[in-house]
């Protein structure tokens, strides 16, 4: 009898833990927007807010999400059009000029108030962010000032290349249409991600 009672209590929990699994992983007093060039830099409704998802939701199946409290995603194009304006950064030891309409950053605000701004990520304000896939984004250091700097050319061809700092924005290392995925953790941290959509 013993046996048959744990049994059926670790069918309950079980069957309890897939039920969890595929519940959105809301944060009920926040609402996430994705932002950048592409959409003009605001908590614009339609192309920026972003919904919670599921921990197993397919979309995000190749991420590390041990931990995750809260997780959010939204489908962005980062378009091949030059915005006219780039960033310099040095990833890999190579060093890079990526364009501006690949930066992204993410806002976080009151839930249903899109100008109550908690803040822009990556900032002082928002604490380091992870970068969930280093395969398609570039994160600059979260320092106030990057570690490696290099200057390559001269006079007014001079352009400086920088491990980036916690102000200078995130950008993807190619245009295309990605999920935007973004996680706060039980641990305190927070990552951002760009997954390709195939």
């Amino acid at each position: 009898m013993k046996k048959l009672f744990v049994l059926l209590l670790a069918l309950v929990l079980s069957i309890g833990l897939i039920g969890c699994s595929n519940d959105p992983l809301v944060n009920a007093d926040k609402d996430y927007y994705v932002t950048g060039n592409f959409n003009g830099w605001d908590t614009v409704a339609d192309t920026g807010m972003m919904e919670a998802i599921a921990k197993n939701d397919d979309r995000v199946a190749s991420l590390d999400l041990k931990g995750v409290e809260f997780l959010y995603l939204k489908e962005i194009v980062l378009p091949t059009d030059e915005a006219g304006w780039g960033v310099n950064y040095i990833i890999d030891g190579v060093n890079t000029s990526l364009d501006g309409n690949l930066t992204v950053k993410v806002i976080r605000t009151t839930a249903g108030d899109s100008d109550a701004r908690d803040w822009w990520s990556q900032s002082p304000e928002s604490g380091a962010i992870i970068n969930l896939t280093p395969e398609t984004l570039f994160m600059p250091e979260f320092l106030e000032n990057a570690t490696t700097s290099v200057v390559v050319g001269e006079g007014d061809d001079a352009v400086t290349f920088t491990s980036g700092a916690w102000n200078d924005n995130p950008a993807a290392l190619a245009a295309g249409t990605y999920y935007a995925v973004f996680a706060e953790f039980t641990d305190g941290t927070r990552g951002l991600g760009l997954i390709v959509v195939a």
